[in-house]
Parts: C-alpha cells; sequence; structure tokens
C-alpha cells in the first residue's frame, strides 16, 4: 500500500514471545441488530499469501463501539478497534510488507485503506473513502461477521488481518494494559501537538475527563503545558480525580451554571492558549471555549455536535486571531511518539484504572456504559485470554 507507515525492521533478541500454534477455531462476542449480543465460534482458516491472523491480548473499548452497539448493528459484527496482540500466523507477502514474523507484538489501526488514492499517496491513509466510516467506508471492528472469515474486530481470540490493515510493532517493555492506550493517546498527541500547536508553558482546558480527554491531559503534560484544567460535570467525580493523578487541575461544571468562570478562577485569571473539546454532542460548549481562549488562541474540536451548526461570536474570533481546527483520527507519526513516551513512562496513563473483561462480558458492558452506568474508570480493556469469574 503507497500510504502505508514504516514499520521499524524486526528485533532479533529473544525472549517469550508468547509464539502458539494456529487452533482451528477461535471465540469472540458478536454484537447483534437491536443492542444484542453472544458468544460464537467461529473456524480459522490458514492465512493467505496476503494476510495474517492476530492472537489478541487486549481490545480497549471507546465510545464508537458503544455507539454502534447502542444503535445496533445492520448486521452480525465482531466489534473492538483498539486491538493489541501477537502475530499467530502471516502469509510471505505479508510478512515482508509488515515486517513482522509469528510471535511479533504489534497494535492494529482501525483503517482500511485502498492504497492507491492520492490520500493514501500523502500518506493520510486515514482519511482514504475506502476507509471513511462518514461515507460507509470500511474498518477493523465494522466489518460483519457474515464476511469470510467474520473475525475482522478485536473481541475475539483471533482477529483476521486482510492485506491492507495497518500494523506498528511494539516493545516488549510496553506493560499490557498501557499498550491498549496507543491508539487514543496517539489521537490526543496528534489533537495538542499537531493541530492544537502545543507550546511548552501554554495553558490547556481539555473539556470532558473520558477516554480521549484524559489522554489529552496525558499529551498535554507531554508537550510541557503550564496549566492544564479539566472540565467535568459532577457524575464525573472520580474521572476528574485521575486527570488530578495525570497533573490537571479539576473543575466540576453544574450543567446550569458558567463553568467558564469556574475555569478562569482556577487559571488564576490567566488566559487559555488551547482548548480541546472531547466533551460530546453539546454545541453550547463551544461558545464557551471560544470566550475562554486569548489572544491567538486555538481551539480543537474532536467530536460533532448535535445539531451540527454551533453558536460561536465570530467577531471574537477575528478580534483575537483565533484559530478553529476540527480533528479526525491521527497519522502514523503520532502513533510513534505516544508508543514512545507509553514505554519509557512520560504518559503518566498508568494512574487511569483498567478494567479487564472477559469476552462473555463484552455484551453487558457495551449495555451499561450505553446506559451511563459503566465503570468509573473510561480505560476499559477485553481480555480474551481472562477466563470469566
Amino acid at each position: 500500500m503507497g500510504g502505508s507507515p514504516p514499520i521499524a525492521p524486526r528485533s532479533t533478541a529473544s525472549g517469550d514471545t508468547g509464539t502458539t500454534p494456529l487452533p482451528q477455531a477461535a471465540r469472540a462476542s458478536v454484537a447483534l441488530p437491536g443492542a444484542r449480543s453472544e458468544l460464537r465460534t467461529f473456524p480459522l482458516r490458514a492465512a493467505g499469501p496476503r494476510e495474517g491472523w492476530l492472537r489478541v491480548t487486549a481490545s480497549g473499548i471507546c465510545g464508537t463501539d458503544v455507539g454502534l452497539f447502542h444503535r445496533g448493528v445492520a448486521a452480525e459484527t465482531v466489534l473492538g478497534h483498539h486491538v493489541v496482540g501477537r502475530i499467530a500466523a502471516v502469509g510471505p507477502e505479508a510478512a515482508h510488507r509488515w515486517q513482522v514474523g509469528p510471535g511479533d507484538r504489534v497494535v492494529v489501526e482501525e483503517y482500511l485503506p485502498c492504497g492507491e488514492c492520492p490520500r493514501c499517496a500523502s500518506g493520510a491513509y486515514r482519511l482514504c473513502p475506502q476507509t471513511d466510516l462518514w461515507g460507509g467506508g470500511r474498518r477493523i471492528g465494522t466489518v460483519p461477521a457474515g464476511e469470510d472469515p467474520a473475525l475482522f474486530g478485536g473481541n475475539a481470540e483471533y482477529m483476521f488481518l486482510p492485506e491492507n490493515a495497518v500494523l506498528h510493532r511494539l516493545p516488549e517493555r510496553l506493560p499490557e494494559e498501557l499498550a491498549a492506550w496507543v491508539l487514543p493517546y496517539a489521537n490526543a498527541v496528534d489533537w495538542v501537538l499537531r493541530a492544537g500547536r502545543l507550546a511548552a508553558g501554554e495553558n490547556v482546558v481539555v473539556l470532558g475527563p473520558g477516554y480521549h480527554g484524559l489522554a489529552v491531559t496525558a499529551a498535554a503534560r507531554l508537550g510541557e503545558a503550564g496549566e492544564v484544567v479539566v472540565v467535568g460535570l459532577p457524575r464525573d467525580a472520580e474521572r476528574l480525580g485521575m486527570a488530578e493523578a495525570l497533573g490537571a487541575t479539576a473543575v466540576t461544571a453544574e450543567e446550569s451554571g458558567d463553568w467558564g468562570a469556574a475555569v478562569r478562577a482556577a487559571l488564576g485569571g490567566a488566559s487559555c492558549d488551547l482548548v480541546v473539546d472531547t466533551s460530546g454532542s453539546d454545541p453550547g460548549v463551544v461558545d464557551v471555549a471560544v470566550d475562554l481562549l486569548g489572544h491567538g488562541g486555538r481551539l480543537v474540536l474532536t467530536t460533532p455536535k448535535q445539531p451540527a451548526a454551533v453558536p460561536a461570536d465570530s467577531a471574537a474570533m477575528i478580534r483575537r486571531c483565533l484559530t478553529l481546527t476540527a480533528v479526525r483520527g491521527r497519522p502514523p507519526e503520532a502513533i510513534g511518539r505516544a508508543i514512545a513516551s507509553l514505554a519509557d513512562g512520560t504518559s503518566g496513563l498508568e494512574h487511569v484504572p483498567t478494567v479487564d473483561i472477559p469476552l462473555d462480558e463484552v455484551g453487558d458492558m457495551l449495555t451499561r456504559l450505553a446506559a451511563g452506568a459503566g465503570p468509573s474508570s473510561p480505560h476499559i480493556v477485553v481480555r480474551p485470554d481472562t477466563p470469566h469469574p
């Protein structure tokens, strides 16, 4: 694929790679139409010359999974697109292209790009029309299970790697619970450092202490931000505590109150240089965010609003030379930086508790999350090798 990122040469160092023969079948949690799920077993076939199989060790749950499940998938689907594991089998052409072999540890991006369009050729394969969910494209965790060989998502013991999968090697020293952070943290690194153009010492406000909000908090610290303020609702008290463990100041926003004033107070009256909005669909946060920004400030939008048209003071934006940037996913360079930060201990994300669940609890967890009744920590990881208690 012309736009795929380079993968570092394979290490020849010895160690426990966890290599096991490819079994005849694998279990998977299958999302069904009507917001239901069930555990099924699927046969595994040999990998073709350009294909591979991944033995899944961790599959992180994010809001996209919850939304897909809650709305009801159109066809039976194995969800899960934040996937970490070890190569279980790989065809010769795929091994050469991906520079991997059995036992190698990798993270798999969700994108399934064409590799031939101008977007792919430029390296922006995440924007390839073939993998654009907004246009009905295909991604890891969205391909129906009715398509052979069914296992296109991470909520399974083994996941199929089609020839256009995008892989990144992981160091052995990276703990499993942090490896599951690679993709959301890479998103945050891109949103803060590239899109947000954070300079050392600048003040950052993060709207929402969820999965990506905490990752953005960590990325702001990686970028040597000055003050970092994380805003959440009263129900987010425990997550705001996690933000404080990451070095941020927490602000609790009453839904009917002037939370902008509370943020300004937390900043000691100083202006804000960067606001990253991960808060969800409320369009009202945009105007408040604009009001918080000082001269040359930047607002990064990561989630669409409902309705999509948002109120914003254009006169204030012009007068203070503000920038509004919308983001989708991340480039491969951000993944490399995220992996390095997680591996060398500079992310701080070990302070966010990991909630591990086995395959047979996936449906129940997605139902709970859709109802707002999930665990306090947003870092929920499906561990297919974990037996049900």
